[in-house]
C-alpha cells in the first residue's frame, strides 16, 4: 500500500470512529464525519488501485470540503442549533449546501468555492475557540486552517505529497476538535448537575 492510500485510510478510520462515537443528539457532527469518511474511503480505494474511481473520489472530496466541513463548523460553533442537534435540519442543510456546491463547482465552474467553504469553516472554528477561551477547539481549528492552507498552496514535505499532508493534518485536527467538544459537553453536564 502506498502512502496516499495509507493516509486516506487513516483519515477514513478516524472519521468513521468519530461518527460512530457521536451521539444521536449530534447529527451535524455525524453527517460531517460520514461525508469526510466517504471521500477518504474512495481515496484509499483509488490510490491503492483496488477500485480506482477518480471522478467519484473527486465528487465526494468536493462534498467533504463544501458540505462536510461547514457542517463540522456548525456542530462546533453552534452545538445547540437546530442544524447541529436535529437530524432533519442537518440533512436539509446538507442537501441545500450540496446542491449549491454542485451548481457552483460543476455547472458554473467556480472551482475555488470548496476551498473558500473549507477555509472559512476552519477560520470560524478558530475565532470561536479563541473568543470562548476553548483551547482545544481553537487548537483543532488552527490545525485544520493550517492544513487546508498548506493543501491550497500545494506545500509538501517529501516524501509526503500535498494530499498526504492534508489527510494527516485533518486526522489530527478532527481528533483535537472531538476531544474539545467532548470536554465541553462534560463540563456543561457537570455544571448543570451542580446548579
Amino acid at each position: 500500500m502506498n502512502l496516499q492510500a495509507l493516509f486516506d485510510a487513516v483519515l477514513a478510520v478516524v472519521c468513521l470512529a468519530l461518527a460512530f462515537d457521536a451521539s444521536k443528539a449530534r447529527p451535524a457532527w455525524r453527517l460531517s464525519q460520514l461525508l469526510l469518511a466517504a471521500a477518504a474511503i474512495l481515496g484509499a480505494l483509488r490510490f491503492s488501485q483496488l477500485l480506482p474511481m477518480p471522478s467519484l473520489h473527486q465528487f465526494f472530496s468536493m462534498l467533504g470540503a463544501g458540505v462536510g466541513l461547514p457542517l463540522l463548523a456548525m456542530a462546533v460553533i453552534q452545538p445547540d442549533s437546530a442544524v447541529a442537534t436535529q437530524r432533519r435540519f442537518a440533512w436539509i442543510y446538507a442537501i441545500v449546501a450540496a446542491t449549491a456546491c454542485i451548481f457552483l463547482v460543476m455547472v458554473a465552474q467556480i472551482k475555488a468555492w470548496t476551498a473558500v467553504c473549507a477555509l472559512l469553516s476552519a477560520l470560524s472554528i478558530v475565532v470561536l475557540g479563541v473568543k470562548n477561551q476553548k483551547k482545544l477547539t481553537a487548537l483543532g481549528g488552527l490545525l485544520l486552517l493550517m492544513t487546508l492552507t498548506a493543501f491550497a498552496l500545494k506545500l509538501n514535505a517529501p516524501p509526503l505529497l500535498p494530499g498526504d499532508v492534508l489527510h494527516i493534518g485533518m486526522s489530527l485536527s478532527l481528533l483535537v476538535l472531538w476531544m474539545g467538544s467532548k470536554r465541553s459537553v462534560s463540563i456543561t453536564s457537570t455544571s448543570a448537575l451542580t446548579n
